[in-house]
């Protein structure tokens, strides 16, 4: 029932008290509820033909009772289900019951959307109801783990669909006449609902809670829903249940919103935010294929699908439905980039399209960028976004947000080609300034500029002034609009752009001010407050030369790189103040800057001998700090063309001690960035021979860490002879008692083939010939490439497909002959 008050949306009335007793007694317990069906499910699979059915009839168990109980329960607040949602404690089991029936039942599904249904609005404007709704939308769309609605458990009359007919015979349409509460179709309920939101989504996108469900809306109207990049890879599941579903470890899994809390516990207090930006850090998320259920992959419903997508666009960035080449002046929507639920309700909004775009291409275009390097979470290399194509309903949408007069470089009025299309867009370039400062228009940016074609790519850095190294200067020193400059730099699509880019960076980087330490910064008061260093252009800008950069740009970026420690070091020391920075300026340029040993510690954040003796990290159990974004950078710096890196490589080993290196191995980041660069890179051979001599002494300590004995088996893998990886097998012999102690030692034992080299020579070597037959079974799969220090080596796969090309045009001369 509705209350009639005078609120604009749809308001239910309170639940009864008695029914709020009744769901707050119910046990429901996913975790169980999910155990007894697949034991159930498990028994009839795994049964075979016997004679003897009788008896297998009786020891079968019974249908999952805490499934049948969800359904009766369900049942018996159909009628009150929106009211229960709008509350806290109820709200929490009505989302449990929505996960249990929903996933185990397709007539469930259709229960819950009738009964949420005509509150859609007021529920996504509600603190608890947008948690239900939302939960219920995306329940209501996924593949049902198993459909006990039409399972066959062998008797005449299955247990399931007498579960079904007990619970809801009442509200089943069951002859289509529309006499009953549920229709038959789960696709007329999903048009329905969003119907229902359709006339409020300009007010809904606005609203802290409702901008939520409006997303939710979105990706089930597209079919497409945004996953982890980098999921947790422990997942907290019950063994017993056997292997965990999309339910439990997938994207179903984040849709319990509304989880108790804790209550009176102390807050900690939050540190403090850079000029605007957003405390939690911003989780990385990829667009995937949703996967629905059977009814919701027809041709039809598709069709209204697209139709709805098209109206929604329209609502939500003012364009009516007309698509006119007039571009208009920043107003509301421009507003909405910069709001806190309308901001990223349009960043996934240009996401969800450019996924549509670029799925629906027959073939699609891979940019061909030299050295790709795979997703990484350790290092910060997030997978490449689908573009969109010129034309496409997503170009449409980022013209609208961005102000972009799409005709000036159609006609050929300025454009790209000029080099002054900043003068020719009337409110592009002060558009893209002005979304660069703000936390959430600098999302929206980045998202743009990952989703863009190359060529728009490059036309909005001109019109941003990117390419002006005073301009940049000014994005660099910003809080917010610095991580648009990194974003740049990772989505540079030709060695064109790097190079200008490089150009613009090097004068910004050769005076220091960007790198870690750099002192103090001036303010328009006389307080001076410390200057928050940019390492993470660095870091980004080396990463740009590593994947797509020339020999020249990586030399130029090392060049700035250390004239800008150098000059920080002479700040340091006291250089005179008065000469003006025009000179100081020219001066440093002439300077050669610091040595590579010098640099290494400044950028890593770690000293010499700071776990040596007395050292700041040296007690047991200590753990090192790195800087993050130096440590990355120098993990790019290690794949620079040969003559680049060998000094960087070298470096490192001969500035850091035993010590040091162990406590690097041993923390994550470290070991990923360092050794790994160092091992896993183009100079592994070279520098696997070098860490051998210091680190053989603690190789047996490594080996049973959780993070040092990746160390000690890339170690071992690296080095180019058998004679050097025979005198690492012959150290960790001797310690077979303390390696055996733990899982990490035994993986240590069996990689370097430890047991085998006490029996002999030959049943080593024969142990290290299999596993190198099955990493290059491995290797040829992944198209990887076993390592040399060759400058432009090329994938195995490649390599061999151009043999067999030559074989191919060699047979062919052969036979004409």
């Amino acid at each position: 029932m509705v209350e009639q008050s005078g609120d604009e949306y749809g308001r239910p009335r309170r639940p009864t008290p008695a029914t709020m007793s009744y769901l707050d007694g119910l046990p429901l317990d996913e975790a169980e509820a999910t155990r007894q069906a697949r034991e159930y499910v498990a028994h009839f699979r795994n049964k075979t033909d016997s004679t003897n059915g009788g008896d297998a009839a009786e020891d079968a168990p019974e249908y999952p009772q805490m499934i049948g109980a969800a359904h009766a329960a369900l049942s018996s607040i159909f009628h009150e289900l929106a009211s229960l949602a709008c509350e806290e404690i109820p709200s929490q089991q009505v989302e449990t019951l929505i996960r249990i029936v929903c996933r185990y039942s397709l007539v469930g599904k259709r229960v819950v959307m009738a009964g949420l249904g005509s509150y859609w609005v007021f529920l996504s404007t509600h603190r608890f109801g947008s948690h239900v709704a939302q939960t219920a939308l995306r329940c209501a769309v996924a593949e049902c783990e198993v459909n006990l609605d039409e399972f066959d458990d062998g008797q005449e009359k299955w247990e399931s669909k007498m579960v079904i007919e007990d619970s809801y015979e009442s509200l089943l349409d069951a002859d289509g006449s529309g006499g009953g509460s549920v229709p038959n179709s789960l696709s007329d309920l999903l048009v329905q609902t969003v119907e229902e939101l359709k006339p409020f989504a300009s007010e809904l996108a606005v609203h802290v809670c409702g901008s939520h469900v409006l997303r939710s809306a979105l990706c089930i109207v597209s079919g497409v829903e945004f996953v982890e990049a980098f999921p947790h890879p422990g997942v907290a599941v019950d063994p017993t249940n056997g292997p965990p579903s999309e339910w439990d470890a997938g994207a179903l899994a984040a849709t319990r919103r509304g989880k108790a809390k804790d209550k009176k516990k102390k807050k900690k207090k939050r540190a403090a935010v850079d000029e605007g930006g957003s405390g939690a850090p911003q989780v990385v998320t990829v667009a995937k294929g949703m996967k629905v259920v059977p009814e919701l992959q027809s041709d039809d419903f598709k069709e209204i699908c697209d139709g709805l997508m098209n109206e929604m666009v329209g609502i939500l960035t003012f364009s009516g439905g007309t698509e006119g080449d007039k571009v208009s002046p920043p107003g509301e929507l421009q507003q909405w980039s910069c709001h806190p639920s309308a901001g990223p309700l349009l960043v996934q909004l240009v996401r969800i399209l450019s996924y549509r775009d670029d799925s629906s291409q027959s073939t699609s275009k891979k940019r061909k960028r030299e050295k790709e390097i795979t997703p990484d979470r350790r290092l910060g290399i997030h997978p490449r976004e689908p573009t969109y194509s010129e034309g496409s309903a997503a170009e449409s949408v980022v013209h609208r947000l961005l102000c972009w007069d799409s005709t000036i470089a159609a006609d050929g009025q300025g454009g790209v080609e000029s080099g002054d299309a900043s003068k020719e867009q009337p409110y592009a370039g002060d558009v893209i300034y002005g979304l660069s400062g703000e936390p959430r228009g600098s999302i929206l940016l980045e998202a743009i500029l990952r989703c863009c074609p190359d060529a728009f790519h490059d036309a909005l850095c001109r019109v941003g002034g990117f390419y002006d190294e005073k301009t940049l200067r000014e994005y660099i020193q910003h809080g917010v609009s610095n991580y648009v400059v990194q974003a740049i730099l990772v989505t540079v699509r030709n060695r064109e752009q790097v190079s200008t880019m490089v150009k613009c960076l090097n004068g910004i980087v050769e005076d220091g001010s960007i790198l870690p330490g750099s002192g103090r910064q001036e303010t328009e008061d006389d307080n001076a407050k410390p200057r928050n260093a940019r390492t993470g252009i660095v870091w980004r800008a080396c990463e740009m030369c590593a994947s797509t950069g020339s020999s020249q740009d990586q030399e130029q970026i090392l060049s700035a790189l250390l004239r800008g420690f150098a000059s920080l070091a002479k700040e340091k020391g006291g250089e005179d103040d008065t000469k003006s920075d025009d000179k100081l300026r020219k001066k440093r340029s002439k300077a050669k800057g610091l040595s590579v040993e010098e640099c290494i510690p400044r950028l890593l954040g770690l000293e010499p001998g700071s776990c040596e003796g007395g050292g700041k990290f040296a007690a047991d159990g200590s753990r090192i700090t790195l800087d993050a974004a130096g440590a990355r950078a120098l993990y790019h710096i290690l794949h620079f063309k040969e003559r680049l890196r060998m000094d960087w490589v070298k470096g490192i080993v001969n500035m850091y001690g035993s010590e040091d290196l162990v406590k690097i191995a041993n923390d994550g980041l470290g070991s990923r960035c360092v050794l790994d660069g160092l091992l896993e890179g183009p100079s592994k051979a070279i520098a696997s021979k070098l860490l051998v001599p210091k680190l053989m002494d603690r190789l047996p300590f490594l080996a049973t860490e959780r993070v040092g004995h990746h160390t000690v088996e890339k170690l071992f893998k690296a080095l180019p002879t058998f004679e050097d990886k025979a005198a690492i097998s012959a150290e960790l012999s001797h310690s077979l008692n303390r390696l055996g102690s733990n899982k990490m030692g035994r993986s240590v034992m069996t990689t370097l083939a430890v047991k085998e080299y006490l029996e002999g020579e030959s049943a080593w070597k024969d142990a290290l010939a299999k596993q190198r037959e099955k990493d290059g079974w491995l290797d040829e799969i992944l198209g990887t490439k076993e390592g040399s220090d060759d400058e432009e080596g090329e994938p195995t796969t490649k390599k061999r497909k151009k043999s067999k090309r030559k074989e191919k045009k060699s047979k062919k001369l052969k036979r004409k002959e």
